[in-house]
């Protein structure tokens, strides 16, 4: 299926819109250009400039069916150069028309969680390796926005940042135990939304006193009881050789925390305890995690299923963008380029997983792209037409 140059006109006029930061006469290749064989070369499995330029080359044919491209195929000089130094802010918000797209229902209560990925192979003697912060819609399992964490700078600095570009609207934020702050809490209260927090070492007093309540005033209680006021719910799941089972304590009584912890918002905690067993040789492990919530109401059973949605972000986001994508065998240390591509990655796989025309995982849809040029445009245009 041929794509005219109106139906591919939302994308590319989409770039268009990040701003040249190249000087003088002497420019051969349009900025939009460039980004839109960067993105349809990555979409088609190139891991690096030589291979977005010699697959642009490749199909430079079928490529001028709607691009002039008067100057032929950029060389990997040429990518790597504008990767580098284009407007990374602009690159960002020109792909949240993609997002902004997606209509959240009133009733609907989405789980956006935010988490930090190193990419490793992206320093060099200038700067240390970027690290990017990013919040991702667990449940359609879309990139909500990022923000890469400056060599002088952390998490606890970009995460403030990261949430002020969110709109958040009946969300229930999740976070890693670096990001529990009351300040992170206030903000995203006020961003009309909740807040689940997991409690580790980072803070010592509240754990202290969270698994002394626990073990004196909860674990005690028959769990018959507690299931019968909705403040106990168990999962089990067995799969990839093993068995995990997951039981939620929930605890809404928050008096006896006292005036030490003043959090803001808090209705709640919980113990997830979590015992996996391997089914070979019959080995236990058990591991007790504990976490505040705001919500007003809450169950056992809906904040085993919230709180089990954080994981997608590692799972489904940064494991796919090292498993599909080889992100951390990529050596792209110039600039921000590191930055550049890694959002690039992650529109390829959201225009991959947007693409329902086949049944396949997103590293076999990424293959089809790359044996077919047809399917890969189909999966461009679909997505462009429906942002």
């Amino acid at each position: 299926m041929a794509m005219s140059k109106a139906e591919t006109k939302t994308l590319l006029a989409l770039l268009a819109e990040v701003p040249e930061h190249r000087k003088g006469n002497a420019i051969k290749y349009s900025l939009r250009d460039v980004l839109f064989l960067g993105i349809f070369a990555i979409l088609c499995g190139a891991e690096t400039y030589t291979g977005m330029s010699t697959f642009s080359e490749l199909h430079k044919e079928e490529l001028q069916r709607y691009m002039e491209l008067p100057h032929g195929i950029p060389s990997h000089d040429v990518f790597g150069d504008i990767f580098s130094r284009v407007d990374k802010e602009a690159v960002s918000k020109c792909f949240q028309v993609f997002v902004d797209a997606i209509v959240q229902g009133e009733e609907e209560e989405y789980v956006v969680a935010l988490d930090g990925k190193t990419v490793r192979r992206s320093a060099n003697g200038e700067h240390k390796a970027s690290h990017i912060e990013t919040a991702y819609l667990c449940d359609q399992e879309i990139v909500l926005g990022q923000i890469d964490i400056e060599d002088k700078s952390n998490e606890l600095t970009a995460i403030p940042k990261l949430l002020e570009m969110l709109a958040l609207t009946n969300c229930t934020v999740t976070i890693d135990a670096m990001g529990t702050h009351r300040e992170f809490a206030q903000q995203i209260l006020g961003k009309g939304a909740n807040y689940i927090f997991p409690i580790k070492e980072n803070q010592p007093k509240l754990l202290e006193d969270i698994k002394l309540y626990a073990e004196e005033d909860v674990l005690p209680v028959d769990k018959g009881t507690l299931k019968a006021e909705n403040r106990y719910a168990k999962t089990v799941d067995k799969g990839h050789g093993r068995i995990d089972q997951r039981e939620c304590y929930l605890f809404d009584e928050v008096d006896w925390l006292g005036d030490d912890h003043k959090w803001p918002g808090l209705a709640g905690v919980a113990l997830i305890v979590s015992t996996r067993t391997m089914l070979g040789t019959g080995e236990s492990s058990c591991e007790r995690r504990y976490y505040i919530y705001s919500h007003g109401e809450m169950n056992a059973k809906r904040f085993l299923t919230l709180q089990r949605k954080h994981w997608k972000i590692e799972n489904n986001l940064h494991w796919s963008l090292d498993c599909s994508f080889h992100e951390d065998d990529m050596h792209v240390r110039m600039g921000h380029a590191a930055v550049i591509i890694n959002m690039l990655r992650k529109l390829c796989m959201q225009m991959l997983k947007a693409d329902t025309s086949v049944k396949d995982s997103l590293q076999g849809k990424r293959q089809r792209c790359a044996w077919s040029f047809e399917y890969a445009m189909k999966v461009v245009q679909q997505w462009a037409l429906g942002s």
